[in-house]
């Protein structure tokens, strides 16, 4: 465990004796103006090379569905989208390298369930599934809506009082199962915001973390995690966007993950230039300090272990 974080900070006299010369961050979960995010590709792109020095970003627009939102795109514009890329890739060839990615939702029977032949139609170097939808609206102006968890906090309470019958628990417990659903499945290289049912739940508004059902339907999860060979996203999003005060997955869980040799990266799901390495310093430190040493990056055509720094990714 790093026990001097300022022997890892950039011009210190241990990087320069140990001949690392610079440190900078990576990010895979990026969304530009194709989906939901602001700005254009090379917004992102001259952020990331000017200001971070980066040397590999991950562009990952929200794939198409067969039912319109306000943050997926059309499929017109995802046919579109691999071409768009790849123009910026060769464009900005000689200074980043940018990778094509796709996050993906997960609905049982709807959507993600032909990763396979997504990944080679589009071209993907990589993909992230995610679930951000649980079962439908029974009744009502929105019946036969899927309910969304990534929306207001008074959609997903409709939901819960409409499908659920008020019952919190067994919302919960169908997002995780849906989550299980997706990763036994397989296809997608990284699992998004794992634990995104508790964008909403900021201090335990709808649910408690420490109940003993809501860990054992983590552990579950995360047993099957383990068996997929799947890697586990840190993403900050939530903190970025000041709906979480700790990352997705939350620090208890991803002790687990570490005890379970889970592969995690750390991604900022950024959907605005200036967040692209967002409360990146503050979440690496605190994995270092629950005992993490290394984070996955996409490097060439495979997923590499980095080691890291609060201030970067070491070499």
């Amino acid at each position: 465990m790093v026990k001097n974080y300022e022997d890892f900070r950039p011009g210190s006299s241990r990087i320069k004796r140990n001949g690392l010369v610079k440190m900078v961050w990576a990010n895979f979960h990026t969304h530009c103006n194709l989906c939901d995010g602001i700005g254009n590709p090379g917004d992102y792109i001259e952020e990331a090379v000017n200001r971070h020095g980066m040397k590999i970003l991950g562009f990952s627009s929200h794939a198409s569905l067969p039912f319109e939102t306000d943050w997926n795109m059309t499929k017109v514009t995802e046919e579109k989208y691999p071409l768009v890329i790849k123009q910026f890739k060769q464009e900005y060839r000689d200074r980043i390298n940018i990778k094509l990615g796709l996050e993906i939702d997960y609905i049982p029977g709807i959507a993600g369930t032909d990763m396979h032949g997504k990944k080679q139609l589009m071209g993907l170097d990589y993909s992230i599934g995610s679930v951000h939808f649980i079962e439908r609206y029974k009744s009502g102006a929105k019946a036969g809506e899927f309910i969304p968890i990534d929306g207001k906090d008074t959609e997903l309470e409709e939901g819960i009082k409409d499908t659920y019958n008020g019952n919190v628990r067994k919302a919960v417990e169908t997002y995780y199962l849906i989550l299980q659903e997706m990763i036994s499945r397989g296809g997608f290289d990284i699992i998004g915001h794992l634990d995104l049912i508790k964008k909403n739940n900021r201090n335990g508004k709808y649910f408690s973390e420490d109940e003993k059902w809501y860990r054992d339907i983590v552990e579950k999860t995360l047993l099957v995690v383990s068996k997929s060979g799947l890697i586990v996203e840190v993403n900050t999003g939530g903190m970025s966007r000041n709906y979480t005060d700790s990352p997705y997955p939350s620090y208890w869980i991803l002790e687990r993950c570490l005890k379970l040799k889970i592969p995690i990266t750390l991604n900022s799901d950024a959907h605005s230039p200036s967040h692209l390495t967002a409360s990146f310093q503050q979440t690496a430190k605190a994995l270092l300090e629950i005992g993490f040493k290394e984070l996955h990056v996409f490097e060439e055509k495979s997923w590499e272990p980095r080691s890291f720094s609060p201030f970067g990714l070491i070499g």
